[in-house]
């Protein structure tokens, strides 16, 4: 007779079965993550396995929900510092997930609402490596906008492109892959920009009108035959008389011509780079008053972070936003205003719920 095949006695499957619908189907189906970020997960539950095995002799098999507390994932940090060698950024990280999952398991009542919040409360470690946060301020954006020479074609290109950037938070990514269609100008004369973001999320960002010049004369001279509602690529460059997507090297080659330009009259003006404007945009929106919540839904961020109260903003909220911006008081296109900072108690208001 064969040997007898004796069952793996796990202590508590339900935290397993709670795992495995997590990373299979919670991740993918519900929360749309893409096949990378749903790895990442997986590799901080494992890491975090490995942690409890190595450090506290507890067996994967007998791996249970109490295991998952404040000790633990605070002394599992310090791990991944000390005996790992891990930065900062990639220890938070796997903080983050590890919280994800906490939430998920807390929302499924296995894990208390007690336990779960002192998960909540365990902070991240500071990345030494960021010394400052450079932004450019509202004058500095008005400098870089005035550098590209617009009696030329490539200029034009340029200043809408940069105008673009900033208004509208994206990845420079996102807006080399934009086509005509996706900047649209409603009955009342205010433009929206349509975005897919990462793992091909939509999200509908406004604009201010005062950006509306720019890409009439851009479309003028790029797109003079072409209807506003076309397939075509928004941003093009022609390559044996074919046009083709702009690369993100040419980005990055008429950045540094305007950077060094602008810092003939500004010294102080940084490196420019895309993620800078994105950076830019969302302190202009925060020092105007603008939650921090919005800001994140306006530049397209996903976060699990719990310790926030989570807010869908309508577009109309997000409107709102736009035009304490865009009005005479915040344009950035504009030569003869002095921007102002000032609480925008509607959208504060309205944050309570969705229209």
């Amino acid at each position: 007779m064969g040997k007898k095949v004796t069952a793996l006695k796990i202590r508590d499957p339900e935290l397993y079965r709670l795992m495995k619908h997590f990373l299979t189907a919670y991740l993918p189906d519900t929360k749309q993550k893409s096949a990378h970020t749903i790895q990442a997960y997986r590799d901080a539950l494992n890491l975090y396995m490995r942690f409890l095995e190595s450090v506290r002799s507890i067996k994967l098999k007998d791996v249970c929900v109490s295991d998952f507390s404040q000790e633990n994932i605070s002394a599992f940090l310090k791990w991944l510092r000390e005996k790992r060698g891990n930065e900062s950024t990639t220890i938070n990280q796997r903080l983050s997930h590890i919280k994800g999952f906490c939430r998920y398991i807390q929302k499924k009542d296995v894990l208390s609402f007690e336990v779960y919040s002192g998960i909540c409360e365990i902070a991240g470690y500071k990345d030494e490596r960021v010394t400052d946060f450079i932004w450019l301020t509202i004058e500095e954006v008005k400098l870089i906008l005035k550098q590209p020479d617009i009696n030329k074609k490539t200029g034009v290109r340029d200043r809408f492109f940069i105008a673009l950037m900033y208004e509208s938070g994206c990845r420079d990514d996102e807006i080399l892959h934009m086509k005509l269609k996706n900047i649209v100008i409603n009955k009342a004369g205010e433009p929206d920009v349509h975005i897919f973001g990462k793992g091909s999320k939509h999200r509908c960002t406004p604009l201010s009108k005062d950006i509306i010049p720019y890409f009439n004369e851009y479309c003028r001279l790029y797109h003079p035959d072409t209807e506003k509602g076309s397939d075509e690529l928004l941003f093009y460059t022609v390559r044996n008389g074919i046009k083709c997507q702009m690369s993100q090297d040419n980005v990055q080659r008429f950045m540094k011509t305007y950077e060094k330009k602008a810092q003939e009259t500004n010294a102080d003006i940084p490196h420019l780079h895309p993620h800078l404007w994105r950076r830019t945009r969302s302190m202009h929106l925060y020092l105007a008053g603008v939650p921090l919540p919005l800001v994140s839904e306006w530049l397209g961020h996903s976060s699990i972070e719990t310790t926030q109260i989570y807010a869908r903003a309508t577009n109309e909220m997000k409107r709102q936003a736009q035009r304490k911006l865009g009005d005479k008081e915040g344009s950035v296109l504009k030569d003869d205003i002095t921007f102002k900072y000032a609480d925008n108690e509607a959208v504060l208001k309205k944050l309570a719920g969705l229209k």
